[in-house]
């Protein structure tokens, strides 16, 4: 029997009610081909017309949208998402990541940008910058497994003193979506639609890359032109502005200005959905033990981030 996306949202719901933990962990991992050159990398778009499905491109390796942290909810129905091995002259631009985590963010929609494509139906328009927050890094993920596929780059933590796992993306709990979100997911917008008494409305949209990137550099040129702006309004703008094309300034103080006009009911209920995100977005590594137990440690790589795309020990590979 074959789920609409309303049928999985309705069971995503009743597992949360029957206080069953939503884990990605007993999914069964993809992983393709070794690290391309940069002459063989080609998009698909470079291959095919758009009426020729995704998935038929060599080198392409398709996501299942159902194994999405999301599980493809918050996409148009139909979606298609494909993912390539990251090429070599990615994996040296990766090597100059720094610390800061501005620089981290930007990386890692550089890899998004070159490596993951998605496609929505019937000819819409779609960009890398419509993948969700909360799915990026779950395809930044399958992205390394797909290069490393001899498992010549083990991406590890540390379990105890004298003891570490090599972890992959299927072992990684990255959101765990509240039931009392979910019960007013709406399968035709593709959001949450909460209606209130009054008659007032609010429909919260799972944050995308692009609007979250572009809300970025509108506080940092703001901060640095020192301009005054909305600082509550802008913790919530990813969750209310859906589409980051055409995004503007004048378009974004329009959701300022509607915003500053909420009831203490719409404010409340904002204020609120940000903690439950918050709470629900705890990424942990799930694993047995040597007698079959389950455990859990917090998302901490050796060799922090950098070790994504680079040998966390380079010494070992010393003869």
């Amino acid at each position: 029997m074959e789920y609409t996306q309303e049928d999985k949202a309705k069971k995503l719901v009743e597992e949360q009610e029957n206080s069953q933990p939503l884990s990605n962990s007993n999914k069964q991992s993809s992983i393709g081909g070794p690290i391309l050159d940069d002459s063989a990398v080609k998009k698909p778009w470079e291959k095919t017309n758009d009426q020729i499905s995704l998935q038929n491109n060599i080198g392409w390796l398709t996501i299942p949208l159902e194994d999405l942290p999301t599980y493809g909810m918050f996409y148009p129905e139909g979606t298609e998402i494909v993912i390539r091995a990251a090429s070599s002259a990615e994996i040296r631009h990766w090597s100059s990541i720094q610390s800061n985590i501005f620089n981290l963010d930007d990386m890692l929609n550089y890899i998004l940008e070159r490596c993951v494509v998605i496609k929505f139906p019937g000819g819409q328009h779609s960009s890398w910058k419509d993948i969700k927050e909360v799915d990026r890094f779950y395809l930044i993920i399958a992205v390394r497994e797909f290069t490393f596929i001899k498992g010549e780059n083990q991406l590890q933590v540390k379990i105890s003193e004298n003891k570490k796992i090599s972890v992959t993306k299927d072992m990684i709990s990255y959101v765990n979506f509240d039931e009392r979100l979910m019960r007013y997911y709406d399968s035709i917008t593709r959001s949450i639609n909460l209606k209130f008494k009054t008659g007032e409305q609010l429909i919260i949209h799972m944050p995308c890359v692009g609007v979250t990137s572009w809300i970025k550099n509108y506080i940092t040129r703001k901060r640095q032109n020192q301009e005054r702006y909305d600082e509550s309004f802008a913790d919530y703008a990813s969750f209310l502005i859906k589409d980051w094309r055409g995004l503007t300034d004048n378009i974004y103080d329009e959701f300022v200005m509607d915003y500053n006009s909420w009831s203490i009911d719409k404010l409340s209920m904002m204020s609120t959905i940000i903690d439950l995100f918050k709470d629900s977005i705890n990424p942990i590594i799930s694993y047995e033990d040597e007698g079959g137990a389950e455990l859990t440690v917090p998302l901490n790589f050796l060799g922090g981030f950098k070790s994504l795309f680079l040998i966390s020990d380079p010494f070992g590979k010393l003869a």
